[in-house]
């Protein structure tokens, strides 16, 4: 037991992710370093590659291996070093103390980036190095700030920018935005556990010291546990133990007229629109007849131009019905379906069997009726 102990203290479990984003952020690693030495070879010869190669390759674990962190951040990446380096050289001219020097160059550096919202510890080397360089670095003076130190923030700011987001496909920059409790990232967070920004703020404030997260990480990771822990209490419930089997349907030929019909036949606001094989081609809401009166309601630009620039009278369902879909699979389990819904912003959705053909359909009510039994009751949606 005391063994297994030490052994916690001196390998502390890191963050768990997958064997695929630790290989693509190390050979991202890789061509963010390549990138960067060569063009600053190429700008600035290499009189500065030995001395900022350090610090830039402390940014680049930063800025490719925890691309969500908020020292990642391009503010913090770029501030931090610029910031450091111009007080660091300002030391180094003020002051003919290194060790004084040195000293005030790290702190006054980490002081600044606080309270400009900049923290970058790579920023801490850059100062650093500004004080204990040799005689070519202190010959530049506030020269050093532009050149190197610029050039290789500019040349791995662009690098990183483009593996972030066009080789690894990732949300880079991340900056999550609050609008009382709703976060409204791309795809950041799913589920909203009811916290708001004050809340938020109070528990980081209480913790009194600088977390290396955010607060839509925050609220994300909390989503994510309670889907986890719901999922637990549930047991092996999927999609296909409490959806609608008996689906109303229509065809892309169907008219616009027998649709509203069955709408108001049948209470509800949205068909599925299924071909002949039975496999789903789109869906048809009251929101579509709507947006065929208004092309200002329309969400896309695509389907304001269609409809701006249709000649024929509009009779079908194939014309205004919103496709693609977003469906789920039967043997979904039914904690997925809660992110869907917060994720599409949608109130129903088909589910389809392994084929993709329709098999039912999932409301927010079915997921609410699984929670709570059967108390909750309420006219077909």
């Amino acid at each position: 037991m005391l063994g297994q102990r030490h052994f916690a203290y001196l390998f502390p479990q890191q963050t768990a992710i997958t064997h695929r984003e630790r290989l693509i952020s190390g050979f991202g690693g890789l061509a963010a370093i390549l990138a960067t030495t060569w063009l600053t070879h190429i700008f600035i010869g290499q009189v500065a590659a030995p001395y900022m190669l350090a610090a830039m390759g402390a940014s680049t674990v930063l800025l490719l291996g925890a691309p969500h962190s908020p020292f990642s951040q391009p503010w913090s990446f770029i501030g931090g070093h610029l910031v450091s380096a111009t007080i660091g050289v300002s030391c180094a001219i003020a002051l003919h103390n290194v060790y004084l020097s040195a000293g005030l160059a790290v702190g006054l550096s980490i002081l600044a980036m606080y309270y400009l919202r900049c923290l970058h510890p790579p920023g801490g080397a850059t100062a650093l190095l500004t004080v204990i360089g040799d005689q070519r670095i202190h010959s530049m003076g506030y020269h050093f700030i532009v050149m190197p130190v610029l050039i290789n923030v500019a040349i791995l700011m662009c690098v990183a920018l483009l593996i972030n987001r066009l080789v690894l496909r990732r949300h880079y920059p991340f900056t999550p935005s609050f609008a009382g409790n709703a976060v409204v990232h791309d795809n950041e967070p799913h589920i909203r556990p009811g916290l708001s920004k004050d809340d938020l703020h109070a528990a980081l404030k209480e913790m009194n010291s600088f977390i290396d997260v955010t607060e839509g990480d925050l609220e994300r990771i909390f989503s994510l546990a309670m889907l986890h822990t719901y999922r637990r209490q549930v047991g092996d419930l999927s999609l296909k133990d409490i959806m609608t089997r008996d689906v109303v349907t229509i065809n892309p030929g169907t008219t616009l007229d027998e649709v509203w019909k069955l709408l108001r036949k049948h209470h509800i606001r949205g068909v599925p629109v299924v071909d002949d094989t039975q496999h789903l081609v789109g869906v048809l809401t009251i929101a579509d007849f709507l947006k065929m009166t208004d092309w200002h309601m329309c969400h896309s630009l695509r389907d304001r131009i269609r409809l701006m620039f249709s000649r024929q009278p509009v009779y079908s369902a194939a014309r205004i019905m919103t496709t693609p879909v977003t469906v789920a699979r039967e043997d979904m389990h039914l904690t997925e379906a809660f992110r869907i819904f917060a994720e599409s912003g949608i109130n129903h959705l088909p589910v389809v069997s392994e084929q993709g053909k329709l098999v039912g359909i999932l409301t927010r009510l079915d997921l609410l009726a699984s929670v709570y039994g059967g108390t909750v009751t309420a006219s077909a949606s």
